[in-house]
């Protein structure tokens, strides 16, 4: 499907020269994906080439397929050549741009400053731990004038460049040690309530900027490092309320945060996509599906949710549903026969369910094989006299997609209602489980 963006008179004209092309098209970042905007035509000389028709400088991506798709700003009038390879298009060179010229150097910039503040940072931390005042001193001012860096930075790209000076702002935090002067009681205070000073929130030019989306990802996946907890959802919801409720910009920052924080299996994270649906499902459903397709299998590591059901087939083919098992203490366990550490973890699992089965212990198998006889001859040979089910998709298949799995062995353990106790017990943590919920048996 095409997606219609607006249409104005700077009009750009773009010509790839890449090899092993089939097809080559233009794309448009959604908040979760990529929208197809045009395709180009192939020209006899080999060369695929396209017109677009843009208010101003905007971000899109040129290859044979998202996942392998190079981004360029297009829309300054000037046309560009772009050379590479499909299937390496991503890194493909952008020439006869200016605008394109500035952005890779000040990419390049970004990773200069990131490497100056690091090793200032260190050996200042250094030397603090050593009571080295001097050296103190000297790391203090260096980081005085990389802020410095920044600010000019920003402050040079804005009269010709103001696409950039955007990138800019959502890239531009200036170090606590120098610059805090009391305001906060903390780094961490300080992080959240300075990291956007520099951002115009009211400016719509960011409701079509990827680095909205990127801005806010670096933000939140700094801060999942520092707070663990649930409350990191009302923190970020905060933040991300400073942009007009229900502008595009906003969706970018909240999906954002959210491919943050669904990396890191957060919890806060299901806060946040609950918070993305109920406001943006009307004005981008596709995107909202995505978010919501991603939250399902996170939900189940929420402890105390009930855990989604699910039919398989077992090894005679016959039909076994998760809810079938309501009334038992069930264990979950995602594993192959493929799998080294799951057939260590074998004989501790065995141990277990002889020892509890028959107080209403119940283990449902769930085999990421690909084939059945492998599967079978691992049961036989482990011993697993318990239930199994496969739909023989390995890391495919349904079961594990549903449950978030993306490693195994992995375990889910769910109480006599069907809701998750706890979830990665294995070995003597299982089996202090396990000896908690029976001891009153």
């Amino acid at each position: 499907m095409l997606v219609a963006l607006p249409l104005a008179g700077q009009q750009t004209e773009i010509t790839v020269e890449a090899t092993n092309c089939r097809t080559l098209n233009l794309y448009a970042f959604n908040g979760s994906g990529f929208d197809l905007v045009q395709p180009f035509s192939k020209g006899a000389d080999g060369n695929w080439t396209t017109t677009v028709n843009l208010a101003t400088p905007s971000f899109r991506y040129v290859g044979s397929k998202p996942s392998d798709a190079l981004p360029i700003i297009v829309g300054d009038k000037a046309p560009l050549t772009i050379t590479g390879t499909c299937g390496r298009l991503r890194n493909g060179k952008v020439q006869g741009s200016p605008i394109n010229v500035r952005y890779q150097a000040l990419k390049a910039t970004f990773r200069q400053h990131s490497s100056r503040f690091a090793t200032s940072m260190r050996a200042y931390n250094q030397a603090q731990a050593k009571k080295d005042s001097v050296t103190m001193k000297q790391e203090r001012a260096a980081l005085v004038t990389l802020d410095n860096d920044k600010r000019q930075l920003l402050e040079e790209v804005k009269a010709d460049y103001p696409l950039l000076a955007k990138v800019i702002s959502l890239n531009t935090y200036l170090i606590f040690i120098n610059e805090n002067q009391g305001r906060f009681p903390n780094e961490l205070d300080y992080f959240v309530n300075t990291y956007f000073q520099f951002v115009d929130f009211q400016d719509e030019s960011y409701n079509d900027l990827p680095w909205t989306y990127e801005g806010h990802r670096n933000f939140t996946n700094t801060l999942a490092g520092a707070i663990s907890g649930e409350q990191l959802g009302d923190i970020l919801l905060a933040v991300f309320d400073q942009w007009p409720a229900g502008s595009r910009a906003q969706f970018f920052a909240m999906s954002g945060g959210f491919a943050a924080l669904s990396q890191k299996k957060h919890p806060a994270t299901i806060k946040l996509a609950d918070a993305i649906e109920q406001r943006f499902k009307e004005a981008y459903p596709k995107a909202v599906a995505h978010v919501r397709q991603q939250a399902a299998g996170l939900r189940t590591y929420t402890i105390g949710a009930e855990a989604p059901d699910f039919t398989g087939l077992d090894p005679e083919g016959q039909e076994i549903s998760l809810s079938d098992l309501r009334g038992k203490v069930v264990l979950i366990d995602f594993w192959a026969s493929w799998c080294g550490p799951c057939r260590k973890e074998n004989p501790n699992v065995v141990k277990m369910y002889a020892k509890y089965k028959d107080q209403g212990f119940e283990i449902l198998g769930v085999s990421l094989d690909n084939t059945k006889s492998r599967w079978l001859k691992a049961i036989e040979d482990d011993k697993l006299t318990w239930l199994h089910v496969s739909d023989l998709k390995g890391w495919r298949s349904a079961f594990a997609q549903q449950y978030g799995v993306s490693s195994i062995p992995q375990t889910i353990l769910l109480d006599k209602a069907g809701n998750i106790l706890a979830r990665n017990l294995r070995g003597a943590g299982l089996e202090q489980k396990l000896a908690e919920i029976f001891a009153t048996k």
